[in-house]
């Protein structure tokens, strides 16, 4: 059945992460199918079960933008990184539109977020300035203020704290991305990878779960 699928499919989206940074330095064609068998598997559980709603159409479009994103960031370079930043950002604007459009938003829920996304993104922008490329600044800049925005909305949303995964989603999120960015620009560790993608793939299969349905 398919509440008994969509379990399984969760696993195998961690297990494929996890399997996508182990082999990163050992394959960069295993590790780029293992990404993007866990990208399908988030892309076609939210595709089966996701409700005819308009915002669920965004966090869908988001899934499918992040597709691209993480296809990106397979590869090496700066180039690909600038890419896959782009894909990433875009993804952050549906699924902020997502929330905007769900429902009634919560003011004091969106000022703590924001006041809170801007607090740690300022700190990020500063904690990578010294190593990043002088032309990476102004993308750095807007991609961290687009997901503090679609962050400080995941808090707003009506229901967010109802459906735990909308808030925890975009945290986790917003997460993995300093991981990503910290192994780009600062170190590159296996750390970063084993931690960071697990993480991000559980932050997409908890917005694919949540455009199925409650629970």
């Amino acid at each position: 059945s398919n509440a008994m699928r969509v379990p399984y499919g969760q696993r195998a989206v961690l297990v494929l992460g996890l399997a996508a940074a182990i082999l990163t330095d050992r394959s960069d064609a295993l590790s780029r199918l293992a990404k993007m068998l866990a990208s399908s598997i988030v892309i076609a559980v939210a595709l089966v079960g996701a409700v005819d709603d308009t915002w669920a159409y965004f966090i869908v479009l988001g899934l499918a933008l992040s597709w691209f994103g993480d296809l990106a960031l397979s590869f090496a370079g700066n180039r690909a990184f600038l890419i896959g930043l782009v894909a990433f950002a875009l993804a952050h604007v549906a699924y902020a539109g997502g929330f905007a459009v769900r429902g009634s938003l919560s003011l004091a829920g969106f000022a703590v977020g924001a006041a809170a996304m801007a607090l740690v993104g300022g700190i990020v922008i500063r904690w990578l300035s010294p190593h990043r490329p002088p032309e990476m600044a102004l993308p750095l800049a807007a991609y961290v203020t687009i997901i503090g925005l679609m962050v400080a909305l995941a808090l707003a949303t009506h229901g967010g704290w109802s459906d735990w995964r909308i808030p925890m989603a975009a945290i986790a999120f917003a997460a993995s991305d300093i991981l990503v960015a910290r192994n780009q620009f600062v170190r590159r560790r296996l750390v970063n990878r084993v931690v960071g993608l697990p993480l991000y793939f559980l932050a997409q299969a908890m917005f694919a779960l949540v455009v199925t349905g409650p629970w």
